[in-house]
């Protein structure tokens, strides 16, 4: 029999581990973003990615989830507008390099990387899940694991390249509280960005405390370890 806090979390980890939510709260199949980081053509409109001439200003934050959940990145990494999906079930973004989504314009030269944040449905009793169950539940090998009260992390030894072609297999996975919603987080490496492991650590848990900061201030009704919190 599962324990209490991993039956709990099951069924939304499995629905955040597809990595995206569509607008009617249905998750879709994983798909590839920002193949070789190329911007694509596009002519403007709501779904256009940062490109000089393409209408599309750079969006450092975008609110999903119905607005209970704001995507925000550190310093350097903006949203890819073409990626975000809402609906009051849930929601998802992709955030990139600012620098390349504006194809050299706009935006510090940061180590390319990708962030997919995915938020679940609204839960009765949100529970953080531990770095076993994160783990078991992205079916890879844990390589380096931590968890806190506001985080738990992963740093996975495989699956990265399946979303990203050719990009590094390893990759950290997060998941964290925000409100009653639980918010799945992945720092990916595309193809030769020198992202090391400490850096993709270090951007997810800043990423996260961006979106805290970014999202209302709703309470955390159950923590990781099972005590109430709240952002402060």
């Amino acid at each position: 029999m599962l324990p209490v806090r991993a039956a709990l979390v099951l069924p939304v980890l499995l629905a955040l581990a597809a990595c995206e939510v569509t607008p009617e709260g249905e998750i879709a199949p994983q798909r590839g973003f920002l193949s070789g980081f190329a911007p694509p053509d596009v002519s403007g409109g709501p779904s256009a990615r940062a490109e000089p001439g393409g209408g599309a200003d750079l969006v450092e934050a975008a609110a999903i989830a119905g607005g209970d959940v704001v995507v925000a990145g550190p310093p350097g990494y903006c949203i890819d507008t073409s990626t975000v999906e809402s609906s009051p079930r849930g929601g998802f973004a992709v955030l990139a390099s600012c620098n390349i989504l504006s194809a050299g314009q706009s935006g510090a030269a940061v180590t390319p990387a990708l962030v997919t944040v995915s938020a679940g449905p609204r839960e009765a009793q949100p529970v953080q899940p531990g770095a076993e169950t994160l783990a078991r539940l992205s079916d890879a090998s844990a390589l380096a694991a931590d968890e806190s009260d506001t985080l738990t992390m992963v740093y996975l030894a495989e699956g990265g390249d399946a979303l990203l072609p050719g990009g590094a297999p390893q990759y950290w996975r997060g998941a964290f509280l925000v409100g009653a919603r639980l918010i799945g987080i992945a720092v990916y490496a595309p193809p030769n960005s020198g992202l090391t492991r400490a850096e993709g650590r270090r951007l997810l848990e800043l990423t996260a405390e961006r979106i805290r900061r970014a999202s209302p201030d709703a309470p955390i009704p159950v923590s990781g370890n099972g005590a109430g919190t709240s952002r402060g």
